[in-house]
């Protein structure tokens, strides 16, 4: 069909721009620990703010999360989102998914291989949840608007004024007390660095969760 699809409409053409790569560390209860590279794009005749995001090897306390068999599990079913294409509104929120068909090809071609690799009925439960989760666009994107690095990196990149994160899965987003620190590039226009702590309680304890992002040096390009 060529850049045509079913209806005679042409695909937009889409441009990503020069990446820049950012080393995140989330502490909360591990640390987790991977690169994100993420690019601005220009989408034609669409004037939304788009932006992609592609992540690295996923470490668990320091060790690849291919270690822990659950953690790896996870890694690989998530590490399916990436690249990663994303519309953000002028406040900074994820708004929607871009590449979402892509997204399910990737599944479609990685769930088989899933499913010989881990074995068990926990993991095949898990892999057909995750499954069935990417199908639903709504759900994918309700889970990105829950992921910190992204929402923080589009919060600030965009001069929004996000007031709470969520920092435990299925509870209400914590408001943080004080600003979130942060550089940008002058070179790049990009966010150069994120220091980030909230405090809160969870079950009666208290508890911290910790975001660091620094943008790596540009790789010199070898001719």
């Amino acid at each position: 069909m060529g850049i045509f699809n079913l209806f005679g409409k042409r695909t937009p053409r889409v441009e990503v721009l020069t990446p820049v790569e950012y080393t995140v560390k989330i502490q909360y209860p591990s640390v987790l620990e991977y690169t994100m590279t993420v690019s601005r794009m220009k989408v034609e005749d669409d004037h939304q703010i788009f932006f992609q995001f592609d992540r690295g090897e996923v470490m668990v306390n320091g060790d690849a999360a291919s270690d822990y068999l659950a953690a790896d599990l996870a890694a690989q079913c998530g590490q399916v989102l990436y690249p990663l294409q994303v519309s953000v509104a002028t406040g900074g929120s994820i708004t929607g998914i871009f590449n979402h068909p892509e997204i399910l090809k990737r599944w479609t071609e990685k769930e088989p291989r899933l499913q010989e690799y881990f074995a068990g009925p926990g993991a095949t439960e898990y892999i057909s949840a995750t499954g069935k989760a990417l199908q639903d666009e709504g759900a994918v994107l309700r889970a990105l608007q829950q992921d910190l690095f992204l929402t923080c990196w589009c919060n600030l990149a965009t001069g929004g004024k996000r007031t709470a994160y969520q920092l435990v899965p299925f509870r209400e987003p914590v408001p943080y007390e004080h600003d979130i620190q942060f550089t940008v590039n002058k070179l790049t226009k990009m966010i150069d660095t994120i220091t980030a702590e909230w405090h809160f309680e969870q079950d009666g304890s208290p508890r911290r969760t910790q975001l660091t992002a620094v943008c790596n040096p540009i790789k010199a390009t070898v001719v």
